[in-house]
């Protein structure tokens, strides 16, 4: 049986420095111009707005919060071991998102 995340669990694991950044991660973010202090705020401030419970290797959800610019950042990570393992960061795009970057466009439209 699979779990959703808790955003106060993350946030305490984020608080502990338990985090793993994988290489994607890390050259998307340069290339992005996303500061690992963007990614911290976002998990400390976003707020979880998908599940993905049944992702391989753990749980991960995307978490949509704002960098220390104010920009919008949508963090994909993934929970286990008791760490946090950032799979992926990006400033989400207006034509692929609607609500304020919390739900996916539909594409059928």
């Amino acid at each position: 049986m699979t779990a959703e995340l808790d955003i106060n669990i993350i946030r305490q694991v984020c608080n502990n420095g338990d985090i793993k950044w994988t290489t994607h991660t890390l050259e998307r973010m340069q290339e992005r111009n996303i500061e690992p202090t963007d990614v911290i705020n976002c998990i400390m401030y976003g707020v979880i707005i998908e599940q993905y419970p049944h992702a391989y290797p753990y749980p991960a959800c995307l978490i949509l919060g704002t960098g220390v610019n104010a920009n919008n950042i949508h963090i994909v990570l993934g929970y286990g071991n008791e760490l946090i393992w950032i799979v992926t960061v990006y400033e989400p795009d207006e034509n692929e998102w609607e609500n304020e970057f919390t739900k996916r466009k539909d594409k059928t439209q």
